[in-house]
């Protein structure tokens, strides 16, 4: 039986369990000096130990993606990273999978200075890094201070290195202080700091960790974590083939075998490359501006398909018709700037175009549906849920999976205690099934109207939608909405304090999903000199208060109207002109719909160059995979094909997913606590079987980042292997903190420089 070979990096270690990097071998890529063939890949262990570890895994990702490694000797920089690549709840939170991407796609950048030094070969390399991590009125600066001394080895398989951090205020001491260490010994990690308590206040965190290593494939070690008066302690231990671990009262072994049948794997970063000569997909979806600030200082920001983003500190300082600097790089030098005029609204307007398949082919693929009245649904279900479902080409019924329920730690899907099954005929009164899925290419529709219990998929089309950004010269003079449809009135009423409000939507629009009189429309004017929907009395659509949204809980991440339409004539049931129906809506090659809120996905936001012209960004762009026949490695979606989304370089979604347990990386209910969303499974590095496509273009996919799960395997396997959980093991305490942050410190590293050139790294590529 193979294994896969493990290796060390000391500055982007991921120390999940104190487990290392795992390299695996590829196979081929055309030409050998192409992207696909040399862009790098990792892999990382994923345990329950690595919530312990995450806030040094999610440091080392920044630190890492700042490339101190190659910018030594070049003086103070400023890098930006891209946080939600960085940060693990952010990419595996369950909710992802049921609402549309714009929220979790958008990028939110954590802005750096950098200084990276090394006086000789023979020196050890010192980094300096400034991590602004403010928010609004709330300055927040990690200071840390990196020092590598030896290169990872066969025999030393850390390397030499220690980082020390301080998460601080303008003023005060450390919110945030540790450090971890590595040697030819192994690892000693510890942080103290304060939590989030929600209801209960801010908490003290501990968590301290040591390993000790035997060999390269040997070591064992301990972790303790405290939050407020919770805690739990692992001890943990490996050799060449085992891994083994216990909180004390809960004793488990697995599989370090890569190649065991049990072994899960999930990536979160994909490339994509053009399948004749291997070179990267790029798409224009953005670029870096700078602008000044209130006080004359620059600014660094980006701009692109998903709107404005800027450092907190600059919130409210680029109104629209404000001037931008566009910052374009070269290879040779430093970047040039061009400056274009901002064009910003409080909202958004997004066009949906059709596409279809047949419902045949959408077999055993899930989609999420919203159920109003669940009465013959089937037999325990629940009135107004989200509900996850399938199309059973063998039955000719629908089966339902789970429900979506939503409490103190989001919302998740629950699995139900078995499939139900739904005859088509119940969604025929409401013209059919709305519903959206990723895989089936986002928001979808299956027209039912008029059809009985019993269907033919083979003629019935499931209708998908490819989503772009509608730029003010693309807006249709007038809009139509039938159901849920915002005014400014209703939004100021439903969000004003005390309000009795049923919703921020006129009333007769609420959740109407029946045939409605002719004329009960409501009417909207699109305004393309300032980028904005308003209603019958010229008010724009807008709502932008988070604090009053984040009062509504179901809309603190902004406000979205129904469909809209065009031409009312196009909404007339069928053989009935006297009234109007929104499945024929759904039925339309086109449709729009309005969005507002706080953040910057749901507010339009462009800039315009010197003639008046508006650059327009490239929307992700849907391709489709025909997933491999394998129903060991692919279950039911085996043999399907399935639609992705890809937004640049590393993001692709639309994998389905599942939940696992960060005790035993198994699949549960995703309701179930210490639970874990996780792509279901991975696009094969392989040319044949790696191969996407949209129309006749053909493009090759490669995993980048990818986490491993080990196979649990019953505890007698670990101890007939003699391997033995350690004892009385010493864990690194308080008295091994340095604060990087302070001037009496050996390692004090500074206040934070003043850097005003534009950011020479961005996300891991050096610019110039």
């Amino acid at each position: 039986m193979s294994r896969s070979s493990f290796k060390r990096q000391a500055l982007a270690l991921h120390i999940a369990a104190a487990l290392p990097f795992a390299a695996f071998n590829a196979f081929a890529a055309p030409g050998a000096s192409s992207p696909y063939k040399t862009d790098a890949q990792n892999t990382h262990v994923e345990d329950a130990t690595s919530e312990g570890i995450s806030q040094v895994n999610m440091i080392t990702c920044f630190t890492t993606n700042m490339r101190p490694d190659a910018l030594v000797n070049k003086g103070n920089y400023i890098a930006l990273v891209d946080k939600n690549k960085c940060d693990p709840n952010a990419r595996s939170d369950s909710s992802r999978s049921g609402s549309d991407s714009s929220s979790s796609n958008a990028p939110s950048y954590l802005s750096a200075v950098v200084n990276s030094t090394r006086t000789s070969n023979s020196d050890p390399m010192r980094v300096k890094t400034w991590v602004d991590m403010s928010e609004k009125d709330q300055p927040v600066t990690i200071f840390l201070n990196t020092l590598a001394t030896e290169a990872p080895s066969a025999s030393n398989p850390y390397g030499v290195f220690r980082i020390d951090y301080c998460g601080k205020g303008a003023t005060g001491p450390c919110m945030m202080n540790g450090f971890l260490d590595g040697s030819a010994g192994g690892i000693s990690y510890y942080e103290t700091g304060m939590d989030g308590g929600g209801d209960h206040g801010p908490m003290l965190s501990v968590t301290a960790l040591r390993m000790t290593t035997g060999g390269a494939d040997t070591g064992a070690g301990a972790l303790h974590m405290t939050h407020g008066t919770d805690s739990v302690s692992y001890s943990f231990a490996y050799n060449a083939n085992l891994f083994r671990r216990s909180d004390g009262a809960s004793d488990e072994c697995f599989s370090r075998l890569a190649d065991d049948a049990g072994t899960g794997m999930s990536v979160w970063r994909y490339g994509l490359y053009d399948a004749a000569d291997g070179s990267r997909v790029s798409l224009m979806s953005g670029f870096s501006i700078e602008f000044s600030g209130s006080d004359g200082k620059t600014l660094h920001g980006q701009i692109g398909y998903y709107g404005l983003w800027v450092p907190p500190e600059a919130s409210g300082v680029l109104a629209n018709g404000a001037t931008v600097q566009r910052v374009q790089y070269t290879n040779d030098g430093p970047p040039t700037k061009t400056p274009y005029t901002l064009v910003k609204a409080d909202g958004r307007l997004m066009k949906y175009t059709r596409q279809s398949r047949t419902l045949a082919s959408a077999d055993k693929i899930k989609f999420n549906a919203w159920v109003n009245d669940a009465s013959h649904f089937f037999t325990g279900a629940e009135n107004n849920h989200q509900y996850e479902m399938y199309w059973d080409n063998t039955s000719r019924t629908f089966k339902v999976t789970g429900i979506m329920d939503c409490g103190d730690r989001g919302c998740n899907t629950r699995d139900l205690d078995s499939e139900k099954t739904v005859a088509a005929s119940f969604f025929v009164p409401q013209g059919g099934v709305r519903g959206f899925s990723q895989s089936l290419g986002g928001e979808l529709f299956i027209p039912l109207a008029g059809l009985g219990d019993v269907i033919d998929a083979t003629q019935i089309n499931v209708l998908y939608r490819v989503q772009d950004l509608v730029y003010p010269s693309q807006m249709p003079a007038t809009l139509y909405c039938l159901r849920d449809c915002p005014t400014a009135g209703t939004l100021s009423a439903y969000f004003g304090s005390g309000s009795t409000a049923n919703s921020p939507f006129v009333d007769s629009t609420y959740n109407q999903w029946m045939p409605q009189a002719a004329g009960a429309q409501v009417t909207y004017t699109m305004d393309g000199s300032n980028a904005v929907m308003r209603d019958g009395t010229n008010a724009a659509v807008t709502f932008t208060d988070a604090n009053a949204l984040a009062s509504r809980p179901q809309y603190q991440w902004g406000v979205r109207t129904g469909r809209l339409f065009t031409n009312l004539a196009s909404a007339q049931c069928s053989g009935d002109a006297a009234h109007l129906c929104e499945y024929k809506i759904d039925e339309l090659d086109v449709f729009y719909q309005w969005e507002t809120g706080p953040n910057q996905w749901n507010q339009f936001a462009a800039v315009k160059d010197s003639t008046g012209a508006i650059v327009n960004f490239d929307a992700p762009l849907q391709v489709g995979w025909d997933v491999p026949s394998d129903s060991t490695k692919y279950g039911q979606y085996a043999g399907k094909n399935i639609m992705l989304q890809y937004g640049g370089f590393g993001d692709l979604w639309g994998i389905p997913g599942e939940c696992v347990s960060r005790m035993t990386n198994q699949h549960v209910s995703c309701d179930t606590p210490e639970s874990r969303y996780v792509p279901a499974f991975v696009i094969p590095f392989d040319e044949t079987l790696g191969r996407l496509t949209r129309g006749s273009s053909a493009y090759l996919a490669k995993w980048l980042d990818r986490e491993i799960r080990f196979a649990r395997k019953d505890v007698s396997v670990c101890s007939a292997a003699g391997l033995t959980l350690p004892t009385g093991s010493t864990l690194p305490d308080a008295t091994g903190l340095k604060n990087p942050s302070d001037p009496a410190s050996p390692i004090y590293i500074g206040d934070k420089p003043t850097v005003t050139d534009s950011p020479r790294v961005i996300d891991g590529e050096v610019k110039y």
